[in-house]
């Protein structure tokens, strides 16, 4: 019986000894985040401090497709899980890139901090979308002509003001990092920080790692990996690209003196699935045609509501118009699609009433109208504006009721990616000296010739006869552009 009482006894304290430590909560504990896509996703410390402030919860207002909520219902998630899903993927690519079986020199040039940076640079790579996402940068562009304004660079000074504004310098030093990596980590989000020059904050034997969150080489890089499953979640539009194939695929190299990532070669079909499927979810879904419209009635939402809507305000209390707070992120974080639409929608003066009836009208689902067909312009050597141009001349010579601003011109750009080479290294055997060699992006790409570039004519006034009339006008506009291309090609000829 004693020997009962003390195996009881010591069962009790070992216990209560479970209990005190289970109850000595420590100030890094352990977090995980229950994501649709990549289920659980462990979030090292750090990376909690970053999305535990105001400045990146903003995140969880700007919906990821802008307007596309407006087509596809489902569209509704934010950058926030969307920033969350790419640090995910870009902490697993280096991990995987540093398995036992992958090179055996990775390890000494690759370490944990490191790998700190890369899901750094992948939760911070979008900290400065504004509201409805890309379609800010066009408002901004068309608020302020000439005013070069993108949120690659907005992303960098939010996530300098973040670090400032909560006092997390302190706390990146405590993980070992320093000025250099910071420099780094801006340089994984945005490429070279200075125009012309290279990277500087890791040496050639680290250049891979410049390749997986936003990578300027091959355009294929984690950002995608995750938005192009994200989004066809809620667009249900359909994917054939493998992306845990071609990570399992990929390989450290050295080549001309810097290491690559390197694909096996028989991971060129996968990739060639990669530039199909993100043309088929531009065309089929970012920009559907009607998505086309909705974001030029938001855009003449903002543009209307720009100099009158009172919702940005500086530190000193000032008043701060929409498209100028990315100059100044404490007026920028007060900016979310949402709070944009509603206060538009809720306001009474005189001043926004244009920009009220436009909200009203996408709520009737009573839309801007195509006028015509598509016009090609993919070989048409002429500008934008000269289009513009070219209609506004039809409307005044042509036009009886068609006024001034009622037709405007909205263009659509489909490709695989971004139109700069971007060399893809391959290797027929990683396990053995092999030649790497190139198999270039645009061959790729030849392979389903996915390069559209078109324009159509949009109809703002919700007027049956404008429409008519519109519909003469265009045609007419329609045959300028194309005597235009006729004439072009004949003095190319």
């Amino acid at each position: 019986e004693d020997s009962f009482d003390q195996d009881q006894e010591q069962e009790q304290a070992d216990w209560m000894s479970i209990l005190k430590k289970s109850e000595e909560v420590p100030e890094e504990k352990q977090v995980f985040i229950n994501d649709s896509v990549h289920k659980n996703i462990k979030v090292p410390p750090l990376c909690r401090k970053i999305i535990d402030t105001a400045e990146f919860g903003r995140l969880r207002g700007i919906h990821q497709l802008g307007t596309a909520r407006y087509v596809y219902p489902c569209a509704t998630h934010t950058r926030f899980e969307h920033c969350v899903g790419v640090m995910h993927l870009a902490g697993w690519y280096v991990r995987e890139l540093r398995h036992p079986n992958g090179d055996p020199e990775l390890g000494s040039f690759c370490n944990k901090k490191d790998e700190l940076c890369v899901m750094l640079a992948g939760l911070c790579h979008d900290l400065g979308h504004g509201p409805f996402s890309h379609l800010w940068e066009a408002f901004v562009r068309e608020a302020r002509p000439g005013y070069e304004w993108s949120h690659e660079d907005a992303s960098l000074r939010m996530f300098t003001y973040l670090i400032e504004e909560n006092d997390l310098w302190p706390l990146f030093l405590k993980h070992g990092l320093t000025e250099n990596d910071l420099t780094f980590i801006k340089e994984l989000i945005h490429g070279p920080l200075v125009e012309g020059e290279g990277y500087v904050a890791r040496k050639p034997d680290k250049y891979f790692l410049y390749e997986i969150v936003a990578n300027k080489v091959t355009g294929v890089d984690v950002d995608k990996f995750d938005y192009m499953v994200r989004d066809n979640r809620a667009l249900n539009i359909g994917l054939t690209f493998d992306y845990t194939r071609y990570v399992e695929m990929t390989h450290v190299k050295r080549h001309n003196g810097k290491t690559r990532l390197v694909l096996e070669t028989k991971e060129a079909s996968n990739t060639r699935k990669l530039f199909e499927d993100r043309a088929r979810l531009h065309r089929q879904g970012y920009q559907h045609r009607v998505i086309k419209l909705i974001d030029r009635m938001v855009l003449d939402i903002l543009l209307a509501a720009d100099q009158h809507l009172q919702i940005c305000r500086d530190k000193q209390g000032n008043f701060v118009r929409m498209s100028e707070a990315c100059d100044d992120m404490f007026a920028y974080t007060q900016l979310t699609d949402e709070h944009v639409l509603q206060s538009i929608r809720n306001s009474r003066g005189p001043e926004l009433a244009k920009a009220r009836e436009l909200c009203k009208r996408i709520a009737r689902r009573q839309l801007y109208v195509k006028v015509g067909e598509s016009v090609d312009v993919k070989h048409l050597p002429v500008k934008h504006q000269e289009l513009e141009r070219l209609l506004e001349k039809t409307v005044q010579e042509e036009a009886k009721l068609i006024e001034e601003g009622d037709l405007v011109i909205v263009k659509t750009e489909i490709s695989s990616g971004k139109s700069k080479e971007k060399d893809l290294l391959f290797i027929d055997s990683p396990m053995k000296e092999k030649r790497i060699h190139f198999v270039n992006s645009q061959e790729l790409k030849d392979l389903y010739r996915m390069n559209v570039k078109e324009v159509m004519v949009v109809l703002r006034p919700n007027d049956e006869a404008k429409l008519q009339e519109a519909q003469v006008l265009v045609e007419s506009w329609t045959k300028q552009v194309q005597q235009l291309g006729e004439q072009t090609n004949g003095h190319a000829d």
